[in-house]
């Protein structure tokens, strides 16, 4: 508990030092900028957006709207607006103070998918209150595991050396054994205040239903992994509305009219896919690369390293020496393999018409609080063949139509919150250019180019110092 006290309290005073959530007084204006505003039509040139404090009151063709003068004006020219990004599946834990990296990297919300519900919703709390930037929280809290499971997993720690990790993972776990414990366990998560019930196993086929109508009854989303001691459709049937990570290795084995049928029951249900492609894709890297990214703490191999907390980079450590300790774990090649199949039935998916959601599972093993949305985007349209406007969806308006907010987020439209992102290059012409980006506006507050690096070098110090 001390570690992670004074990681919140150096989270609070790094954000207080050189930023606020509190949208400016007077009317913010975009002029002349490139409007993609998320619903999926053709991107708008010559087009402005008022924003009064923390919402869009007014968008046109700049020729025909007025404002005042006291309003601060953002010249948009040869410039793209975007409505800021989700990404709908990390873990939000060992921050240290890195939790503003979502923001200057144009992630104004995120799906907490496990995490100590206690330190989540403190650090949610400040975010909305405005006493710390970060992005828009909502959360699982301690994640679902099945008894069995848990206690080979611990075994398995303290086994291997890695006892001292028991303590921090079983914070973020919740375990239930049959379907009465499986269903008090929920019932339990539901009275604590979560936003929905993540499962990542269960101990049988019952438990799992009985975990499902438990979440249904609670009026709560289950989402969470694929449990193989059900089907695909049983899935999406039991009314689980998201399945993580591309783990669908043996799934082309299946005829074309069985593939058909599992897409149709997902496409029924509203059940959407989130691939987190860019945590499967550094599973296949050799170990030498891994290595070379977990010890690079200057950011001479990728300058992302220089932001990654000291708590999550020794995370990152004792996670590649607990895979060279298994002996029965697949070569970088064969889980190749695997995710080259996976990503083969997702693109099918896709294809098919399965709704996705961009996810990076960060901070897994080399992927970056923010960042790597970025990369996930980029997967999403050079592994699964999205168009650059429907990867764009995947991250915006996909995630709040499915959080039940598509009414305050998700596109650029009069009424909604000002959660923008302001790029200097075209993302329908080049995914790759989300990475562009000029200015953030999260809640009508205004973080430009300068304000961005100032805060990544007051993040990079204090890491350093520490």
């Amino acid at each position: 508990m001390k570690n992670a006290f004074s990681s919140l309290v150096l989270a609070v005073v790094l954000s207080l030092s050189c930023t606020s959530a509190e949208p400016h007084d007077e009317l913010l204006v975009i002029t002349e900028v490139t409007l993609i505003d998320g619903t999926g039509g053709a991107a708008r040139p010559g087009m402005t957006v008022v924003i009064d404090r923390d919402r869009i009151r007014e968008i046109g063709a700049t020729a025909s709207l007025s404002y005042p003068r006291s309003a601060r004006v953002i010249d948009g020219s040869g410039k793209y607006l975007i409505p800021g990004l989700w990404d709908m599946h990390v873990h939000l834990r060992d921050l240290e103070g890195t939790l503003p990296l979502f923001v200057v990297n144009g992630v104004t919300s995120v799906r907490d998918m496990g995490s100590d519900f206690e330190a989540t919703t403190a650090i949610r709390d400040q975010v909305a209150a405005g006493t710390l930037l970060g992005p828009r929280i909502k959360t699982s809290g301690r994640m679902l595991e099945s008894t069995g499971w848990l206690d080979q997993y611990v075994a398995l720690l303290r086994e291997q050396g890695f006892g001292e990790q028991t303590e921090p993972f079983l914070g973020t776990r919740i375990s239930a054994g049959d379907s009465a414990e499986s269903v008090a366990v929920v019932e339990s998560l539901a009275a604590s205040g979560v936003d929905f019930i993540k499962i990542r196993h269960a101990a049988s086929k019952e438990a799992y239903l009985a975990i499902a109508r438990a979440a249904d009854q609670a009026g709560l989303q289950l989402v969470g992994h694929y449990l193989w001691i059900v089907s695909l459709t049983e899935t999406a049937d039991a009314g689980q509305k998201s399945v993580e990570h591309n783990i669908y290795p043996g799934f082309n084995d299946q005829t074309d009219q069985e593939k058909a049928e599992i897409f149709d029951a997902l496409i029924l249900n509203g059940t959407h896919l989130v691939p987190t492609l860019v945590a499967g894709r550094k599973e296949t890297w050799p170990s030498e690369v891994a290595s070379a990214i977990v010890s690079d703490r200057d950011g001479a191999v990728d300058e992302r390293n220089r932001y990654v907390s000291n708590a999550i980079r020794k995370s990152w450590q004792e996670t590649l020496a607990m895979n060279a300790a298994d002996e029965g774990r697949p070569s970088a090649g064969a889980i190749g393999h695997i995710v080259t199949q996976s990503n083969e039935f997702l693109r099918e998916a896709h294809d098919a018409g399965v709704p996705m959601m961009a996810g990076t599972d960060a901070p897994t093993t080399a992927v970056y609080f923010g960042s790597s949305l970025h990369d996930e985007l980029q997967l999403l349209v050079d592994e699964l063949g999205m168009t650059a406007i429907d990867a764009l969806r995947s991250a915006s308006s996909v995630p709040a139509a499915f959080m039940g907010l598509d009414s305050q987020l998700g596109t650029i439209e009069a009424g909604k919150i000002a959660d923008l992102v302001l790029l200097d290059a075209n993302p329908l012409v080049n995914i790759a250019n989300t990475r562009e980006i000029n200015t953030v506006i999260i809640g009508g507050r205004v973080i430009d180019g300068t304000e961005r690096s100032e805060i990544l070098a007051e993040i990079a110090a204090a890491i350093a110092g520490r």
